[in-house]
């Protein structure tokens, strides 16, 4: 019969080998920093991509069609001419612009990821506005089982220029630990009444960069994990007796 002690063994080898078959798997983790797409503007519908992931930039709610996003180099002053470039970034970054929004997901849409962490600003559409939190950043996400998920936070407010400035955002677990198919970033402003409105005029308007995102391994991965686990634990049970045996 076997003791205690050949039981923990064979669950120690398990264990182990379940563990390394994790760190044989390809990381999941990747940041979107949009450094290789150039310095192109998007009109709503337009899509690039980066790594794994695919973007599809959306038009303002209001319909009103034109200039919806750019990315934009943060180490060139002259970046910016009919509005004002955040500061505190000095690599690219997207800008979504006049009321626009983007469209987040990997290049197979039914694979999921997680969303970390990013950095964020508030994109001024004219330079020497006071300095007061004018909007917020939304995220909102299409769940892998169905349903959705929100969050959203107010921009960061103005450097001692006067400059809006970029901030960083590590997301609470209720958010960055759900799987997502798709994930929306769009901005509001807040009205007299204090709720924040998009449309608003072609006023919202937001920078991001860092996206911190996770690709969430497939349910057939967990499988083979787990078949694996198991097969080790059976040639393991299957041995002891052998040795047991060789011993007498």
């Amino acid at each position: 019969m076997m003791n205690r002690t050949s039981r923990l063994k064979i669950a120690t080898a398990a264990i182990s080998g379940a563990l390394a078959m994790l760190a044989a798997a390809p990381a999941s983790a990747y940041v979107i920093g949009f450094e290789t797409n150039g310095l192109p503007i998007f009109a709503g519908g337009d899509p690039f991509s980066e790594g794994d992931y695919n973007m599809t930039v959306l038009d303002s709610p209001d319909g009103f069609q034109g200039a919806a996003g750019r990315i934009t180099d943060g180490a060139d002053p002259h970046a910016c001419d009919v509005m004002q470039c955040p500061s505190g970034n000095s690599s690219y970054y997207y800008m979504g612009l006049n009321d626009g929004g983007l469209v987040v997901q990997r290049s197979n849409p039914v694979q999921a990821f997680q969303l970390k962490s990013l950095d964020y600003t508030f994109v001024a559409p004219v330079g020497g506005l006071l300095n007061f939190n004018y909007g917020q950043l939304r995220l909102n996400g299409q769940l892998a089982g169905g349903g959705t998920v929100s969050t959203q936070f107010d921009f960061p407010t103005q450097d001692a220029d006067g400059v809006y400035t970029f901030g960083h955002s590590s997301l609470a677990a209720a958010f960055s630990n759900a799987s997502l198919t798709s994930l929306t970033i769009s901005a509001c402003l807040f009205g007299a009444d204090n709720t924040c409105y998009n449309p608003a005029a072609n006023q919202a308007q937001f920078g991001i960069d860092n996206l911190n995102v996770t690709a969430v391994p497939e349910p057939e991965t967990y499988a083979m994990l787990l078949a694996g686990l198991a097969a080790m634990g059976v040639l393991a049970r299957r041995r002891t007796p052998s040795a047991s045996k060789n011993n007498a």
